[in-house]
């Protein structure tokens, strides 16, 4: 082998040492060993690390980065957007942002869940705890990330205001239904609870929280239509 050859064979050689060594070092310093997860509440921890870590090359720290904040070739249900911050090249933090959703009906056998402006962010076979069924809404068709068509667009302002009356004093209806007039009944079981038109709601709700334990086991329509704060007039009419 001629001097040249020689040379040319030890730089190549150092070449792939060193690239070697540079593999090495980058599998060694961006080896991810810490996690932090924030945000989530409809996957448990430990279910967001195997849908994000769904691959060996995941725990490298830059290729996670890349994967997630550039990338961006994910689909993961009821999630809108995961984010990566690196904070070592051994530890990152992953902030997971959920879509929102207020309600969901029901449509051809799956359940269509939808946002505050009543567009339609996610179809699931799973009933999510939480998310109201919404009843009683006329639809000629749905279409998922469009928006659902119905005549009164404040509806969509009524449901959220609603469900978030009832989250805050620990409600939690069967369903939510809505007549041609986009007036309220809340369903729990066999007892219903007319609520009438969005007019002192959470007058009506707080005042329904405590009549609700002497529901239980009845069947019949509560009515809370003409209710105002400071007033009895709230009847029961059972069901025949």
């Amino acid at each position: 082998m001629s001097k040249i050859n020689k040379r040319k064979l030890i730089l190549v050689l150092i070449f792939v040492v060193l690239l070697v060594a540079s593999a090495i070092t980058m599998i060694s310093v961006f080896s991810i060993k810490e996690i932090t997860i924030t945000g989530n509440e409809h996957y448990s921890e430990e279910e967001m690390k195997e849908i994000i870590f769904n691959n060996r090359y995941c725990y490298n720290s830059l290729y996670l980065y890349w994967k997630y904040n550039y990338k961006k070739d994910y689909s993961i249900p009821f999630v809108d957007t995961v984010e990566i911050h690196l904070l070592s090249g051994n530890k990152v933090k992953v902030n997971v942002y959920e879509k929102s959703m207020v309600g969901y009906i029901e449509y051809l056998g799956s359940y269509m869940y939808f946002d505050k402006d009543g567009i339609v962010v996610e179809s699931s076979s799973e009933a999510i705890l939480g998310i109201p069924l919404i009843t009683g809404l006329k639809f000629d068709h749905i279409l998922l990330y469009r928006e659902l068509e119905v005549e009164d667009k404040g509806v969509f302002n009524t449901i959220v205001s609603v469900t978030q009356l009832l989250a805050k004093y620990q409600i939690t209806p069967d369903k939510i239904y809505f007549n041609s007039h986009y007036e309220m009944t809340l369903y729990f079981a066999d007892a219903r609870v007319y609520l009438g038109k969005d007019s002192e709601t959470e007058e009506k709700i707080i005042r329904l929280r405590s009549i609700l334990p002497d529901l239980e086991g009845l069947s019949g329509v509560l009515h809370m239509e003409n209710y105002q704060e400071g007033t009895s007039n709230i009847t029961f009419e059972k069901d025949k």
